[in-house]
Parts: C-alpha cells; sequence; structure tokens
C-alpha cells in the first residue's frame, strides 16, 4: 500500500518538474540568446576597431597598394587604406571594394594648422604633420540572433587617427578617385 503511494507521488513529481522546466525554458533560451548577441556585438566592435587601426597605421606611412580599380586606374592612398580596412575586417565590411560594407570605411585628413574639425580636401592633405582619421561609420551588420535587433539597435563605429609621417622622399602619393 505504501509503495502504491511512493509511485503516485513519484509520477506527480516528474509532471511537476516537466511543467516548471517548460515554463522556465524560455527566460532560459532568452537570457541565453541575450548572452550570444551581447557577445557577437563585442567580437564585431573590437574587430572593425582593429580594422581601422590596422587602416590608419597604414595611412600615416602613405603608402599605396599596387592594385587597379575597375576602371584600370592605380590605387590612392584612400583607396589602398579603405582596401587594408576591409580586409582587417574578418568579412564584416564584405571582401570586394563593390560590397556594400565598403562604403561604410571614410578617410578623412586634417591639417592642424587651420582646422582639426574640417576635412582638408586639397590634393596635399595627405603631407607629413597633417592628422589623417580612419573610420567605419553607420555599419550595422548582423545580430547573431535573429530576433534580437528589436533589443541591439546598436551601429557599433570605430574610429582610429594618427598624424602622418615625414612626407616621402619622392613625393606625395595621390589621394586616388574617392573625395575623402
Amino acid at each position: 500500500m505504501q509503495t502504491a503511494l511512493i509511485g503516485r507521488k513519484r509520477r506527480r513529481l516528474g509532471g511537476q518538474t516537466l511543467i516548471e522546466f517548460t515554463l522556465a525554458l524560455p527566460l532560459l533560451l532568452l537570457t541565453l540568446s541575450g548572452v550570444l548577441n551581447t557577445g557577437w556585438l563585442i567580437y564585431r566592435t573590437v574587430t572593425l576597431q582593429f580594422a581601422v587601426r590596422e587602416g590608419c597605421r597604414y595611412a600615416i606611412t602613405n603608402q599605396t597598394l599596387s592594385l587597379k580599380d575597375g576602371s584600370g586606374n592605380s590605387y590612392g592612398v584612400i583607396e589602398s587604406v579603405r582596401y587594408i580596412v576591409q580586409r582587417r575586417a574578418v568579412g564584416f565590411l564584405g571582401s570586394k571594394t563593390t560590397d556594400t560594407g565598403y562604403n561604410f570605411i571614410h578617410v578623412r585628413f586634417y591639417n592642424p594648422s587651420s582646422s582639426l574639425t574640417t576635412p582638408d580636401t586639397s590634393s596635399t592633405a595627405n603631407q607629413g604633420g597633417n592628422i589623417v582619421e580612419v573610420s567605419v561609420e553607420g555599419f550595422s551588420g548582423t545580430n547573431l540572433v535573429a530576433f534580437m535587433p528589436a533589443f541591439f539597435p546598436i551601429s557599433p563605429d570605430a574610429r582610429s587617427a594618427d598624424r602622418i609621417e615625414g612626407t616621402p622622399i619622392g613625393g606625395l602619393p595621390h589621394l586616388g578617385n574617392y573625395a575623402p
């Protein structure tokens, strides 16, 4: 008789455990997806910051890549820096210059003797002593969890700036076809 009571009680506890687990599961999954999405957002932000820092390091040396654009023109400083940033962003900004992520990469030059708020758009903007700023602005990317954009509407911007080294012996390389 006592064995039958213990069996019924055990079955009731099993059903109660199943109901409690079913009620707790959505909260557990929501928390887990929030943690995963936050980690993904941090990873994406850090990767973009690394990419713009590497682009800025490349820009201060006034080098150009020996590549050509779709029209057959050689890459200038701006295109070279944008290419470096895109390659260092491990696919977040696409892999080709025709991808939409490439348009979020900006390279600006500032002349400290005239203005640090208005970009220098002259052909000598990349002369030694000027400041170069490389940034990724307005890029939102994708979230790891599909339903999380409503909770995480963050679009991480990354920015890096440094002083350009002295003017190269051979003269300034051309800035390129794109406006800074």
